[in-house]
């Protein structure tokens, strides 16, 4: 154990000591770099401090910066997952980076109390950097859409587009606070065979018909990803399609490959990380060693960017070989990626894999895992047992900010 020698310090030597409360609050640069470091519930408790603190800490300016830094970050801190089994909804929140497990009942339970119909179900979900677009059916072909920040409590009912009768397919979530403070959400709405597209901007608080279709015979759109002002979406059987949230029209976006034999494509995930889209397929369902491509930034086409070997993870979870889950999983899956995180700057690549009863967390470079939640009993249905192995497109991303609805 080292000691620090006292002999060294005589009286006539200064010494510096910590900077006092008073110099710290008085400071409002260093004040805020402080307090850009606690979590937003910490900020929202010290809101009530004295005014001048709930001055800094409600401004635009200080919520902007919190906002940028978050997601400069790359940061992670939870995982939703919602599901629907027999016509029922099922919202599972899964925290990450220590955050208390109490709040894995409470914020979805949050979620739900949105809608003040008792009966209300959720249709939809979508998130982006913070920000959740929740879709409730009300029963009676009524429906309401809700803006909501999980780390704030806060939410914001958004009027549903103006239209003749029509069914609504997707409420998708586009927000990105290094551009700006406001929000949009895509609304694709089903109409005599066709998809029209509709975009709300929370700064003008109205929607703009883009008078885009598509032939619903040709696509099947569920959860986008909104990256550099566009809504991506992917498909088994159809094109990859890019709509351009300013100009409100689609632009070219390559599309992967059907290969030879194959009826369709096998999708393991697609989502965005570090400024770029990935996307991974496999030829078959079972198996654990697959590709990582990324799209170039001229949209040109898709490369491999990871080569993924996960076929050892079995000696330690010999549960996703089970022979009982095989027979149940009628795709023969047992793992599966749920998230992927790329921060090029730390030159770091993670893998979220969702398996029974446990998330892991795969570093690629490194080639080590560690366990990252712990799911406890088990959650989803499959046939007649439950059996916890969430999908890509059940997955949303929960990261703590401070942005405004």
């Amino acid at each position: 154990m080292s000691e620090t020698s006292l002999n060294g310090i005589s009286g006539d030597r200064s010494v510096d000591f910590p900077a006092s409360g008073t110099e710290i609050t008085g400071n409002a640069d260093l004040l805020t770099e402080i307090l850009l470091r606690l979590p937003p519930k910490s900020l929202l408790r010290s809101q009530t401090v004295c005014k001048y603190w709930f001055s800094l800490i409600s401004s635009q300016s200080f919520r902007r910066l919190q906002c940028q830094r978050k997601h400069s970050s790359g940061k992670v801190d939870g995982l939703f997952f919602c599901w629907w089994v027999y016509g029922n909804d099922h919202l599972e929140f899964i925290p990450f980076n220590g955050m208390p497990k109490t709040q894995m009942n409470m914020i979805p339970l949050a979620f739900k109390n949105l809608a003040t119909c008792t009966t209300s179900k959720l249709q939809s979900l979508h998130s982006c950097n913070g920000l959740f677009c929740i879709n409730f059916n009300l029963g009676a072909e009524n429906q309401v859409c809700y803006v909501y920040n999980p780390s704030t409590n806060q939410h914001r009912l958004i009027p549903l587009p103006d239209t003749k009768p029509c069914e609504i397919m997707v409420m998708n979530m586009a927000f990105d606070p290094m551009v700006s403070d406001s929000y949009r959400i895509v609304c694709v709405m089903k109409s005599n065979g066709i998809y029209e597209f509709y975009v709300y901007s929370s700064q003008s608080g109205i929607w703009k018909d883009s008078k885009e279709i598509l032939d619903i015979k040709q696509y099947f759109l569920a959860q986008g990803v909104f990256l550099n002002g566009c809504m991506h979406w992917v498909s088994e059987g159809g094109l990859f399609i890019r709509f351009d949230l300013d100009s409100l029209c689609f632009k070219t976006m390559p599309s992967t490959v059907i290969l030879n034999g194959l009826l369709k494509r096998n999708i393991r995930y697609f989502g965005q990380s570090g400024g770029h889209l990935h996307l991974i397929e496999v030829q078959n369902f079972s198996s654990m060693n697959f590709e990582v491509l990324e799209l170039g930034s001229d949209y040109r086409q898709w490369f491999v960017k990871y080569r993924v070997d996960l076929s050892a993870l079995h000696i330690a979870y010999p549960l996703m070989l089970s022979e009982e889950l095989d027979l149940l999983d009628v795709n023969r899956r047992t793992c599966n990626i749920v998230s992927v995180i790329v921060d090029d700057k730390e030159q770091t690549s993670r893998f979220l894999v969702s398996m029974p009863e446990v998330i892991i967390e795969y570093d690629a470079r490194r080639m080590t895992i560690k366990e990252v939640a712990d799911l406890g009993t088990a959650k989803i249905p499959v046939m007649w047992e439950d059996v916890s192995v969430f999908e890509w497109y059940d997955t949303h991303q929960y990261v703590e900010t401070m942005a405004c609805v």
